[in-house]
């Protein structure tokens, strides 16, 4: 059987999310996971992750991982979002019994009029989306068998 992968991606700050999802694909092929085993979906921002997620693993896919990156606009909210987001995709994971990952970032400080700033994130999602393929990889092999206590 084939296993299927969701992400769902924030379509805020694309440059950076993209890096995450571009690598988390790269890596999963070097691991023997195929393209088409893959589908990116894309949502308006990252509150809209958990719930996408949850159709997916509620459906035919095994795996989802949500990606996005949730900034400080100057309204201080950016941390509540991020941490909603994140239990959300926890709370869907254990309803649904299946993996949902996140590379879902609430940085402190990011300033998106600096192209050092910007550009640091992009190489840090790239970090993100390889961590997150590493942890799909184990996952996906872990929920594919029984567990035996060691």
């Amino acid at each position: 059987m084939t296993q299927k992968i969701a992400i769902i991606s924030a379509s805020w700050n694309t440059e950076i999310v993209q890096s995450a999802e571009d690598s988390f694909i790269n890596t999963m092929k070097e691991k023997g996971y195929n393209a088409s085993q893959i589908d990116i979906i894309k949502v308006p921002g990252s509150l809209e992750i958990p719930l996408i997620g949850q159709q997916c693993l509620q459906g035919d896919y095994d795996l989802a991982v949500g990606i996005g990156f949730v900034v400080n606009g100057l309204i201080y909210r950016h941390e509540f979002v991020g941490q909603e987001v994140v239990r959300g995709i926890v709370d869907v994971s254990l309803k649904t019994n299946k993996p949902f990952l996140s590379v879902v970032l609430t940085p402190q400080a990011f300033q998106e009029h600096l192209p050092e700033n910007v550009d640091f994130f992009v190489k840090h999602m790239v970090k993100k989306g390889s961590e997150a393929a590493n942890a799909a990889d184990m996952m996906l092999s872990m929920t594919s068998q029984k567990l035996k206590a060691a």
